[in-house]
């Protein structure tokens, strides 16, 4: 069905939105569809014992035992699957997907499998098996809400940038008990690094090499930071003192001795970060609704019900139905 959405142009009912979301609601449901049956000119998507549900009464059930945010769940799936799934979102969400079923599988085995697969079915996937699609959506959800930020930016981000100057960090902790007094080992090790740096080795390379943090595995790599991050208050002041590319001197925390540099500090690099989308939704919780709801105006979403769309307007706090 998407297949034929995509190949009009998505000129979507928001019946056909519907079916296309409750195909994905549970396995069992998904396989229940019966593709082409109507009765008195709607569409059946499934058959108990005889008795045929329509999309019609399968939508006010669901309406009734979940609410509105299960039908905006569905909502939001159809303008999702209905972009386009780029071969670096298809890379990197197998990437992000393979990750997060070795490690669950490494913790908790069979057990912690097991709970993910019911997890994604009351997201609306089947399972493990499409938790490749789930992190597709995920980043596609991203890039509409990155995109969104730049058409108005002036609305949402020049203020946020300029009070909280979100950047991407990396770090090298010298750990110490106290790192006010350092001992000579401490010294030393110091000493190391600066010359490391010096001699024009990568941030990086000399993260791996000597750093006593867990991120020194990925090259010091802490992520996304900004002035409102849970990190102690000498962190956030050295990482905010410096430009992209520049590197501070021994920065002191209760921790140990820090040097930090500014991997990326524009919005043009950040704009799909996910830590600095959440941070900017934070401050505008209804930014990610008004992301979705521009982008299925773009697809000429029409309802063959008004109410629905103005359940789902009210919802999402941009009008319809109190």
């Amino acid at each position: 069905m998407i297949d034929n959405l995509k190949k009009y142009w998505f000129v979507v009912v928001i019946g056909l939105v519907l079916i296309v979301g409750i195909g994905y609601f549970t396995k069992e449901q998904m396989n229940a569809v019966l593709s082409g049956k109507k009765v008195d000119g709607k569409d059946v998507i499934y058959e108990v014992a005889g008795s045929d549900y329509t999309a019609d009464a399968y939508y006010n059930e669901l309406l009734e035992s979940k609410g509105t945010a299960e039908i905006y769940k569905l909502f939001e799936r159809a303008v999702l699957d209905s972009m386009e799934t780029t071969e670096d979102i298809v890379k990197k969400s197998k990437e992000e997907a393979e990750t997060v079923k070795t490690n669950v599988s490494a913790q908790n085995g069979a057990a912690g499998l097991e709970q993910l697969d019911k997890a994604l079915v009351s997201l609306g996937y089947k399972g493990v098996d499409e938790m490749n699609k789930f992190y597709e959506n995920s980043n596609k959800l991203d890039v509409i809400l990155g995109d969104y930020l730049e058409a108005n930016y002036d609305q949402y981000v020049k203020a946020f940038i300029e009070e909280n100057q979100p950047r991407v960090v990396s770090h090298i902790l010298v750990k110490m008990d106290d790192s006010k007094n350092p001992t000579a080992e401490e010294t030393a090790k110091m000493e190391k690094i600066d010359a490391a740096l010096k001699e024009g080795k990568s941030f990086s390379d000399v993260a791996m090499e000597f750093s006593d943090d867990g991120t020194a595995q990925n090259g010091g790599l802490l992520g996304y930071m900004d002035k409102t991050s849970s990190l102690v208050p000498e962190f956030i002041e050295g990482a905010t003192s410096i430009k992209k590319g520049e590197t501070t001197g021994w920065v002191t925390s209760q921790y140990g001795r820090h040097r930090i540099t500014v991997q990326q500090d524009s919005f043009e690099e950040i704009k799909y970060d996910k830590d600095f989308l959440k941070a900017i939704s934070t401050n505008n919780p209804k930014i990610q609704y008004q992301a979705i709801w521009e982008k299925a105006e773009g697809l000429d979403i029409k309802f063959a019900d008004d109410s629905v769309k103005a359940d789902l307007m009210a919802f999402m706090g941009l009008g319809g139905n109190q």
